[in-house]
């Protein structure tokens, strides 16, 4: 069931209703917008947490959207990576319920729900292995710069990718606890 450091598994498939979302998760070069790049946006409104928030200035369709009803409704942005991710899935299944189109979620930030019963649908973890994860990261955060940065760029940013060596362990105790859902 859990992720390892050098071997890629399967993803990780749970049904934890009939809701019409999707819960999709990994770490960071899993594999998710790669996955995601299967649901056609004009069917399904897809939600990329990562356009929500870090990347707000790139973000299109639904994740733009739903990035300034939060703005709006929110004087400081619920905090997805510590105490706020429950109240940031309640916000967007809440906002796209009436839709009509199946909602699917993509954030590596599903690890830091607290209260694992408020998930809804289907839940699919990429369980793709932390090294090809932090390789994977790195080539992208490259080729992003077209290969315009300094060493002195490159070292900081592979260490702060280092945290995915970390990370993995909260998602592998999130899957513990959704496993028993």
């Amino acid at each position: 069931m859990y992720i390892e450091v050098k071997k890629d598994k399967a993803p990780y498939y749970k049904e934890l209703s009939d809701d019409k979302i999707i819960n999709l998760t990994g770490e960071s070069g899993s594999g998710k917008s790669y996955f995601i790049k299967n649901y056609d946006r004009e069917k399904y409104v897809v939600i990329d947490t990562d356009e929500v928030f870090a990347k707000f200035d790139e973000a299109v369709g639904d994740s733009r959207l739903f990035g300034e009803y939060l703005r709006d409704k929110y004087e400081v942005l619920p905090d997805i990576l510590n105490d706020g991710f429950d109240t940031f899935y309640k916000e967007v299944v809440d906002f796209f319920m009436d839709s009509g189109r199946t909602l699917v979620i993509d954030s590596a930030q599903f690890r830091n729900i607290k209260d694992v019963h408020l998930l809804k649908g289907q839940l699919i973890v990429m369980r793709t292995s932390v090294d090809k994860c932090y390789d994977r990261c790195i080539k992208r955060w490259k080729k992003s710069k077209k290969n315009n940065y300094t060493e002195e760029e490159l070292e900081k940013y592979m260490e702060k990718k280092k945290g995915v060596y970390s990370w993995y362990k909260k998602l592998n105790e999130f899957l513990e606890r959704v496993d028993v859902l």
